[in-house]
């Protein structure tokens, strides 16, 4: 026995398995007062013995350290056939609780009449019934035992050991005849009565009902016996194949054959298990009437229910394949071979006359909006299932109701504008489709420990366990494919890009926002369809995608920076993320709240949030697109690539209220485009506002080029060169002239110069910033003497005022928090700074 020292909650430290008994019976016996009125304790303490029932004051702990929240409990033994007590169950009074069940032994039992081997002992798996069969027949020498777990095995195992020494009477409806099948073998009976036990008894005494010609006595260690077909509308039919038949009960699919003189045809020669219990559901096919298959269902030994559209051509190549995929969900298939076998004749040849329309895009699907197991939306005129070669483990999972996790978690956050956007950007992407636009990220930067993965995990919780539905940059271009068309028309949270390489990053981030994936050909040779979705992704890291493709010596363009818009992760309040402390003192209190609150409830907002705009898709729509018309109004000064950006946010803001319009995230109505403004400007103070962005990229990158190699690789050319004193130019690109400043780029060497960029849009942007002296318009080009050469040479002459260049952006905001937005409201708000005129008029970008 092992003790621990006692704490302020007085905990009792014992060993089960070598002092039990001691430490049940320390506990003293519990009063009528004790047990709150509990109807059914009330009837238990009036049909047991003196002492029966504990009151437990304390928790156990057990030998391995474990704490058993038993404290405030009612205690009722389990006790052997020989009547040792070898367990308990702890029940709450007054509470739907799961009771707490201690049995090391897994047989033991409650047991209410007296233990005598004489007596016959009658097997229930319910406590109400079993106290009312004993009610009835209080008198006769009957002993009544309980399962003390209402699970299948367990109750097969106390059965087998009560069997042993005394007869054992396990009463069944005709409904219940898979019990036999569970207790084939063992030394029992099985009493088969039309109606429950209980209620027979209210009618007619025990013996009477042994007496009715309608009741069946069943020797279960003798009788060969299969049950008939149950009338079980969530199990198929039997199936005739062969020379016998497809069987399915609770516990597995079955194939029988049967003795053909039995004319009840009860009896059966052999039963092979196939499967644990598999339903074949509806055949599928798509729009075309091809790719057919066969909607399956099963649940796994945790009792999950799992679903599966299977192509059928995966009969028709390595069958391990599908068998594998069924099994790494939950499946229990047998190991004989010629068994196994039989399941691709049940799966393929089943007669069901349901049928289904399988697509092979998850998101919405006309009206409805299709998810891995089920589709939301539909108004039940045609089943409409997601079909692949893998069967898909939803990460949707749900734990804890809407209200806790919008009145614990959401709402608390709602001026964090960090969080409140992120959790915008979660409800976002299904609202791409209505809006017809190809979405794209957002990347939160900051140093590390600042927050940046909370608010993806947080966002995450709006769809299921964070921890499983965030995702990472650690795979290949092809894994993010594969998982970016798994969240089509949804949103996808991208942890650290520091894991991606950086040789692929730049690939990845235009395939997510382009929302294709790559061209492939089948075995055959010909064209498969590429897969294609829609989703705004949520990444970070520490680095900008800028710094990080430059360390595989990369360079990123303005198509990639507007794909994915970059916010600082520092809300600029001296809290890190956090613009205000609301759930804790200190800023990593706050973080460690959020995380807890956010592993605790999960998963219900997102289907609360399907089933609103599914409900009327159409006046979503509408409704998504006034709000986005009403954000964009706030920045009408944007242009080019920065509108384009902006409109990305104005959808996100828009969901945010829409959630907010449905209650989901207990907002005040303006509050997210509060916050999605807050980011918005805070990315066009880091990118500008007049949405030149690659403009500005290129006159840096000519003008960096300038300052690294102006007197290495440009020979001076200017009135007094004299060849004896002129320095060696190795790898030459041009000349500079010290008269009027220019740099002259030979027009051979030009494209080098420009790489990443094209050399055509350079010359544009230079010529357009008034940087480039011209005298042919048609090339960009400029004809200048140089040394040594008898005739003028051609060459791109860039003015020196490039090196006096500051391509400041031009914004609209007053420091990182950007421009004060009213929340109640979506008026107009006015810039307060004029933007920076567009190249190629009087302004020049320098």
């Amino acid at each position: 026995m092992t003790t621990t020292p006692q704490t302020a909650t007085h905990e009792k430290a014992r060993a089960f398995s070598t002092g039990f008994t001691v430490v049940i019976n320390s506990f003293d016996a519990a009063t009528r007062q004790g047990l709150a009125d509990d109807p059914t304790l009330t009837k238990l303490i009036e049909l047991s013995p003196p002492n029966s029932l504990l009151s437990i004051t304390d928790n156990l702990t057990t030998d391995d350290a474990q704490i058993v929240e038993t404290a405030g409990t009612i205690a009722l033994r389990l006790t052997d056939k020989k009547g040792d007590i070898v367990g308990a169950v702890f029940y709450t009074p007054n509470s739907k609780a799961k009771p707490i069940v201690i049995d090391p032994t897994g047989y033991g039992a409650i047991v209410i009449g007296e233990p005598n081997k004489a007596n016959e002992v009658i097997a229930l798996n319910d406590l109400d019934s079993g106290i009312d069969v004993y009610m009835h027949l209080m008198g006769i020498d009957k002993t009544i035992i309980i399962s003390p777990q209402k699970t299948r095995q367990c109750f097969k195992k106390m059965v087998q050991h009560w069997s042993s020494d005394s007869l054992v009477t396990v009463p069944m409806t005709l409904d219940d005849k898979g019990l036999i099948n569970l207790l084939a073998g063992v030394r029992a009976q099985a009493l088969v009565t039309v109606a429950h036990i209980v209620t027979m008894l209210q009618h007619d005494s025990y013996e009477a009902i042994l007496a009715d010609s309608d009741t069946q006595l069943i020797n279960l260690q003798e009788s060969a016996y299969y049950p008939e077909w149950r009338d079980d509308p969530q199990l198929n039919e039997p199936m005739i194949y062969s020379d016998g038949r497809f069987e399915l009960y609770h516990d597995g699919l079955f194939f029988v054959k049967y003795n053909d003189d039995e004319p009840a045809n009860i009896t059966f020669k052999s039963k092979a298990f196939v499967c644990s219990p598999l339903e074949v559901i509806a055949k599928t096919r798509d729009t075309s009437s091809g790719t057919w298959g066969r909607l399956l269902q099963w649940r796994d030994d945790d009792g999950v229910l799992h679903t599966w559209s299977m192509p059928l051509s995966l009969l028709q190549g390595d069958a391990r394949e599908y068998r594998k995929e069924l099994a790494s969900q939950g499946l229990n298939i047998t190991p004989n071979g010629k068994q196994r076998s039989y399941l691709d004749s049940y799966i393929q040849n089943y007669p069901i006359h349901k049928r289904a329309l399988c697509v092979d895009k998850l998101g919405w699907h006309d009206k409805q909006y299709i998810l891995p197991d089920r589709a939301i939306g539909s108004d039940g005129k045609q089943l409409i299932v997601y079909q692949s070669a893998n069967s898909i483990n939803s990460t949707l999972t749900q734990q804890g109701e809407l209200a806790q996790w919008r009145d614990n978690l959401c709402k608390p956050l709602a001026e964090q504008s960090r969080f409140v956007f992120s959790i915008a950007c979660a409800f976002a992407g299904q609202l791409l489709e209505l809006l017809e636009y190809d979405g794209g990220g957002f990347h939160l930067l900051g140093s590390s420990s600042m927050g940046k993965s909370l608010s993806l995990k947080l966002a995450a919780s709006v769809w299921g366990k964070p921890d499983k539905y965030v995702k990472t940059w650690r795979s290949t271009d092809n894994a993010l494919e594969g998982t970016a068309s798994e969240y089509n028309d949804s949103f996808l949270p991208l942890d650290e890009i520091s894991e991606c390489d950086p040789k692929i990053v730049g690939k990845t981030v235009y395939m997510l926002a382009n929302g294709q994936g790559k061209g492939r050909s089948t075995t055959t040779g010909h064209n498969r369809i590429a897969k294609t979705w829609r989703i705004i992704f949520l990444s970070n890291g520490e680095e900008s995608l800028q710094n990080f493709m430059a360390q595989a010596g990369q360079k990123t363009n303005a198509g990639i920076e507007v794909r994915v818009a970059h916010i600082d992760a520092d809300a600029g309040k001296g809290l890190k993320t956090f613009d205000s402390l609301v759930l804790a003192k200190t800023s990593e209190a706050q973080a460690d709240t959020i995380n807890e609150l956010s592993h605790a409830y999960y998963g219900s907002a997102g289907i609360a949030w399907l089933e609103h705009i599914t409900s009327d898709k159409a006046a979503t729509t509408a409704n998504a697109g006034q709000l986005v018309s009403s954000f964009m109004s706030q920045y009408s000064d944007l242009v080019g690539q920065a509108h384009r950006v902006a409109k990305r946010f104005a959808i996100v803001s828009a969901a945010g209220e829409i959630a907010t319009q449905a209650g989901i995230t207990g907002w005040q109505a303006g509050q997210a485009t509060t916050a999605v403004m807050t980011c918005l400007d805070n990315w066009l103070d880091n990118y500008g506002r007049d949405g030149e962005h690659e403009q500005r990229q290129i006159i840096d990158h000519i003008k960096a080029f300038i300052e690294q190699h102006g007197s290495s690789r440009f020979q001076p050319c200017h009135i007094h060169t004299y060849q004896d004193f002129e320095p060696k130019i190795i790898n030459r690109v041009g000349y500079h002239n010290y008269d009027t400043g220019e740099y002259y780029f030979s027009t051979s060497t030009f494209d080098e110069v420009c790489a990443p960029f094209n050399k055509s849009k350079v010359l544009q942007i230079l010529d357009e910033a008034h940087l480039l002296n011209v005298t042919e318009n048609d090339r960009k080009t400029c004809k200048v003497p140089l040394p040594f050469k008898k005739n003028r040479t051609r060459v791109y002459a860039v003015k020196s005022e490039i090196l006096s260049c500051e391509t400041t952006k031009s914004t609209g905001t007053a420091g990182t928090t950007g421009t004060t937005h009213t929340p109640q409201g979506l008026e107009p708000v006015p810039s307060v700074k004029t933007p920076l005129g567009q190249l190629g008029q009087n302004s020049s970008i320098c």
